[in-house]
This record gives structure tokens, sequence and C-alpha cells, in this order.
């Protein structure tokens, strides 16, 4: 290649490099931004999450109260605000007071029946044949001959009533915080609900996907954060809600804290409501109360399962299509890392994921048959 040439190539790829410096310079001012305002509400960014779940799932309620209102819309975002806090924040005000009180009851209880030697004659197996036998050949794997099941049943009931004591107690001390949260979220919702349309076709304009693509992914994630709140935390407080109505019934002591170990077992996939009322009709029977132990085991299969099998499909109907086993994984996985929020990121991570890989399926479909 001619000298003169090779000059001239030169002088335009630095020419072109130039011409991209303030696109550069612009995309690296962002970023530097963007983290900072990460960092600045980096203690509201759970908050600022909730709010736009319930800004989602709420938004028909608003639309509603705006058609009500003739276009009023800050006074149709006001009142739905004040439906989510009647709705979700004075109930689980008053259910965590009620929660506290039951749990350290239902500790005090099942010490006094284990103290009170009810279950000795049921452990009477211990001392036979059978079991000697067993701790002969298991022995070298796992010593059972130190195993006192009684001892075990208070320390599991300890236990439970220990975390959701200290729950509630961390929660009073938090008090100022919570509060503070709880104002933050409002003022959230208000502006999500309000200003919600426009700042979705924003983030869209901004957006350098296709606008086919935008739809396709905003809709997905609609449709799964729907799907969650209502086919299943919902789903979870109606389970909740009918297992502690039929402890209530047997004249369990402490209804509210069983309803609301059924309520969070429900959000367990495959175990689901069954590690409550299993456990609870042996344990019934065992006290001797075959009747309740009968009436708890189908309250739980007819009352609670029909609950699951009525609301969730009708909630969640068509509305997620992901993979079982991932779903399964994402929702184990979301809340050992992240607790109960993990319930509704884990899905919507997934969903987002499934979301963008169709897009990228259909947008390289040519490249990827090749």
């Amino acid at each position: 290649m001619p000298p003169k040439k090779k000059a001239l190539n030169k002088e335009i790829e630095a020419s072109m490099i130039i011409e991209k410096l303030p696109g550069y310079f612009l995309l690296l001012c962002m970023a530097a931004v963007f983290f900072w305002l990460f960092r600045i509400l980096e203690p509201f960014v759970m908050v600022i999450f909730i709010a736009a779940v319930l800004a989602v799932a709420f938004y028909p309620i608003y639309k509603g109260f705006s058609k009500l209102m003739k276009g009023y819309n800050r006074l149709a975002s006001f009142f739905t605000c004040l439906v989510v806090v009647a709705v979700i924040v004075v109930p689980l005000i008053i259910f965590t007071i009620m929660l506290t009180q039951e749990a350290l009851s239902t500790y005090d209880v099942i010490v006094e029946k284990v103290n009170s030697g009810v279950f000795d004659k049921y452990l009477q197996w211990q001392e036979g044949a059978f079991f000697y036998e067993l701790k002969r050949q298991i022995d070298p794997i796992v010593d059972i001959g130190s195993l006192d099941i009684k001892d075990s049943i208070i320390n599991f009931a300890q236990t439970t009533s220990t975390v959701l004591v200290s729950q509630a107690t961390s929660l009073a001390k938090g008090l100022s915080e919570i509060m503070l949260s709880l104002v933050v979220m409002f003022f959230c919702l208000f502006y999500f609900f309000k200003d919600g349309e426009s700042l979705v076709s924003r983030v869209g304009v901004l957006s350098p996907l296709p606008s086919i693509y935008e739809s396709e992914l905003f809709g997905k994630i609609k449709s799964m954060v729907e799907a969650v709140v209502f086919g299943v935390f919902l789903t979870a407080v109606v389970q909740g809600l009918v297992g502690g109505i039929g402890f209530a019934i047997v004249g369990v002591s402490s209804p509210v804290f069983w309803g609301t170990t059924t309520a969070i077992f429900s959000l367990v996939p495959v175990v689901g409501t069954a590690a409550v009322f299993i456990p609870a009709s042996i344990i019934l029977a065992i006290l001797g109360s075959y009747g309740a132990a009968l009436f708890i085991f189908l309250w739980g299969v007819f009352a609670v399962g029909s609950v699951d099998n009525l609301l969730r499909p009708m909630f969640i109907g068509g509305k997620a299509h992901t993979y079982s086993l991932m779903t399964f994984l994402v929702v184990l996985g979301g809340v050992v890392t992240l607790g109960l929020k993990g319930v509704v990121i884990g899905p919507l991570v997934l969903i987002i994921l499934v979301s963008l890989l169709h897009i990228y399926e259909a947008e390289y479909k040519r490249v990827l048959k090749k």
C-alpha cells in the first residue's frame, strides 16, 4: 500500500475515534452518576423495589379510581395508596403483635406437655428389641443412642419461638427506620401510580431495543409481578387463614402461630402445607386426640389444598410461563439468599432472563441455525 494511502487511512481512523470520544465520555459520566446515585439510594433500594411491585399489582385499582374521579390522577393515586396501607400495612402490624404473643405461649404449652409425661408412653419403643437392633446396625454411622426426642421437641419449639420473637423485637427496636421506610414507600407508590405510564414510556425511548421487544419484556415482567403477588402471596395468606381456622376449630392453642406456619410453608415448592398438617395430625394422634388428628388431616387436604387448587390457577392463569425446575430453584435460592423478598425477586430475575434469551434467539435466529 502506498505511503500516502496509509497515512490517509490512519487519519480516517483517528478522526473516527475522535468523533466517538464525546459518546464514550458521555457514557462514562452517566456510569459514574448512576453509581453514585445507587450509593445514595442504597438504603431505600429494596423499599423502592417493593413500591414498584405493589404499584404494578394495584395499578388496576388506581385506573379505576382515576376513571371514577375523571382524571384527577393525584387524588386517585392518594386513595390507591390508602388502599394499599389498609390492605397490607395495618393488618401486618396487628398480625405481628398477635404472632409474637402466640409464639411465646406456644413454646410454654409444648414444654408443659413434654414435661408432664404425655409423650413418655409413646417413646417406650426406644427400649424395645427393634430399637436395639436398629441401633446396633447404624451405630457406626449415626449415634442414635444419644437421641433425646423430648429435648429435640423442646429445642425445636424454643428455636422457632425465639426466631419469631427476635424478628418482632427487631421490628419494634427499628420502629423509626420502619416508619421512614413506610413514608418513602408511600411517596414512591404515589408517584409510581401517577407517573408510572410516562416512566415506562421514557425507559422505552431510552432503550436501544426495538419496540416489539420492549413491549414483550415489560409485558412479561408485569405478568410475573401480578402472578407472584396474587398467585403466590395472596394464596399463601388465604391458606394460612384457612389453616388457622382449622386449628382453632379443634381447640389447638395459638391458631395464629400455626396459621402463619401454614402460610410460610405454602410458599415452599413441592412440600407445601403438608409439612404442617401431617406432623400436626401425628402429634394430635400421639396426644390421644384421634378425632382432632383426623379432622386436621382432612382439613389440610381438602380445605387448605382446595384454596391452592382454586386461587392459584385463577390468579396466575397463563401469565407466567417458566420452567418448573428453574422456578423451584430460583424461589428456593431467592429465599435462602434474600429471605422472603427472594420469593418475588427470584422469579422476576428468571422471567427477565427467559425474555432476554427469547429476544436473543429471535434477533440472531439466522446465525444460530448455521
